[in-house]
């Protein structure tokens, strides 16, 4: 039984050459090829596709709009966006609205035949290139979610005006050994390579402002305590 597809994309000369190319597989069957969301969803009212390849710039509505459309009309549609934008921002838009897979435009027929089959079965397909993309925009929410404690914040501080670690220790009535293993689990949180990486989290996250980055004596200001 032939997987029946349909294609939206507003380049003529590319629609009816990705067309004919698919056509060519074995197993496929183009079923339809449109311009717009107006012919699309024309067309979805009378014939049954299992895939939909969707562009993401066209006209009346670009392909976010379309995407959303579909999810509320037809959220069985297995629907795979192949675009030549493969930003972080595109992507992580499109996944919004449970997309079955994401390629870009220069990807290979054996990868086309590959997603179309992976997403017939229930499967989700990213090329290589957006997977790691994916892949970069899970870590960072995950960073979003980090939460740092009061004594990990001071600690940041403190390095951040370049105190070494055995003045740390001496402000904060703590051993080195603790200080150390602060450093440690505080690159672990923020996947930081560097204690760097994580003073630029922490003033990202708002953690640190700007007279924390100013060089001076805050002995007297931080709460002893004892870790």
């Amino acid at each position: 039984m032939e997987i029946k597809v349909g294609i939206i994309d507003d380049h003529k000369l590319f629609r009816k050459s990705f067309a004919l190319l698919l056509s060519q597989l074995e197993g496929i069957e183009v079923v339809f090829q449109c311009s717009n969301a107006i012919e699309l969803l024309e067309l979805l009212k009378r014939t049954k596709i299992d895939v939909l390849f969707l562009d993401i710039q066209m006209p009346v509505m670009d392909g976010f709009e379309v995407a959303h459309k579909l999810n509320v009309k037809y959220p069985n549609l297995n629907i795979l966006v192949l675009s030549s934008f493969n930003d972080s921002y595109s992507i992580e838009r499109m996944l919004q609205y449970n997309i079955s897979g994401y390629l870009t435009k220069n990807s290979t027929v054996s990868q086309l035949k590959k997603a179309i089959i992976c997403v017939h079965n229930k499967g989700i397909y990213y090329d290589t290139q957006i997977s790691e993309i994916i892949t970069d925009l899970e870590g960072h929410k995950r960073r979003k979610d980090v939460k740092l404690t009061d004594i990990e914040v001071e600690i940041i501080k403190l390095f951040a005006k370049q105190h070494s670690g055995r003045e740390i220790a001496k402000i904060l009535s703590i051993s080195m050994r603790t200080v150390e293993k602060h450093k440690e689990i505080l690159m672990q949180k923020t996947q930081a390579r560097n204690f760097i990486g994580v003073i630029n989290f922490a003033i990202l996250r708002h953690y640190l402002n700007d007279d924390d980055l100013k060089q001076q004596d805050i002995s007297s200001t931080i709460l002893k305590r004892n870790v």
